[in-house]
């Protein structure tokens, strides 16, 4: 259950996601160099980066969950249920992958939207290996932008990937991104926003049909930011309208509570990331001239305590 949005600026634009999850996990940043073997492909074969990237993992391990690479190349990968979404073998003549590790494949391979969305009918997304044995490929979709602010959602569809543009600027999960579109459009008229009562008829829930229409509605009607400051600053103050409380949705099949545990944002143009916890108000950057070491692996974890400053 989480929302991604897209907010541009004069020359440049920023992505920002909530991190909403159901069971106890740890986080941190990651950044990974060039030339890293990041995943072994399901046909066993070793996987580089070509490009250096930073980015946000679970339990300091590779598969990204979003994240900019040096190309300025943004994407974020969000849940979404399906049934049988991808295929159940591989194909030796395509580019063999799961679902967990596309994200990170494509930040690290592809320098911009068009690169990606030119090498999509070269990759195939499978639950199982050449062996015939099963691989973690969770239900996923992706959002990706770059430096020319295009922006598409990536969607599993009768077992292949497909992209949608995206001028909407959002992602949420379930379902596909074009059911989203008609019901934003029986929700309001895209064209006339100004006579929309939203403090009325604004969905207010968080299911992500819901979701989708508020993020929308919110990004569309804001005031246009002048620079990336202000950009990541709103994408800050919009995201925070999604997120969930700890304790709100009770999870029962896991005994869990899903809640938000991490906003981020990042800017193409300066391939900045940016993030906060769900604990802490504090937002953390960092940006590639920021790491010392650009040849190495290396992990950064965030203060989780609720930090003040003093105003003397």
């Amino acid at each position: 259950m989480c929302t991604g949005i897209k907010i541009n600026y004069e020359d440049g634009c920023v992505m920002g996601r909530t991190m909403d999850y159901e069971v106890p996990l740890n986080y941190n940043v990651i950044y990974l160099p060039k030339n890293y073997n990041f995943c072994n492909d399901l046909m066993d074969k070793p996987l580089y980066s070509k490009y250096k990237v930073l980015g946000i993992c679970f339990e300091n391990r590779d598969p990204l969950k979003d994240g900019v690479n040096e190309q300025g190349l943004m994407g974020i990968t969000n849940a979404f249920s399906g049934f049988n979404l991808y295929a159940n073998q591989v194909k030796p003549e395509k580019n063999n992958i799961s679902s967990l590790n596309y994200l990170t494949y494509a930040l690290t391979n592809y320098k911009s939207v068009e690169e990606l969305i030119k090498d999509l009918p070269n990759v195939h997304i499978s639950t199982k290996d050449h062996r015939g044995e099963k691989v973690i490929s969770p239900d996923f979709h992706y959002m990706f932008a770059d430096s020319t602010k295009r922006c598409v959602v990536i969607e599993p569809k009768r077992k292949k990937l497909v992209y949608y543009e995206n001028p909407y600027n959002v992602m949420t999960n379930s379902p596909g991104f074009e059911s989203h579109i008609r019901r934003l459009n029986q929700t309001m008229d895209l064209d006339n926003l100004e006579d929309f009562n939203s403090s009325k008829d604004l969905p207010g829930g968080y299911d992500p049909v819901s979701r989708f229409i508020k993020a929308f509605y919110l990004n569309k009607m804001n005031i246009k930011p002048n620079n990336f400051k202000e950009a990541l600053s709103y994408s800050y103050n919009i995201l925070a309208a999604m997120t969930m409380p700890n304790g709100f949705v009770r999870n029962q099949k896991y005994n869990h509570t899903t809640y938000t545990r991490y906003i981020c944002a990042y800017d193409t143009k300066h391939r900045l990331l940016t993030v906060k916890s769900a604990t802490n108000p504090i937002v953390y950057k960092l940006g590639f001239e920021d790491i010392e070491d650009k040849d190495k692996r290396q992990a950064f974890f965030l203060d989780l305590d609720f930090n003040m400053e003093s105003l003397k």
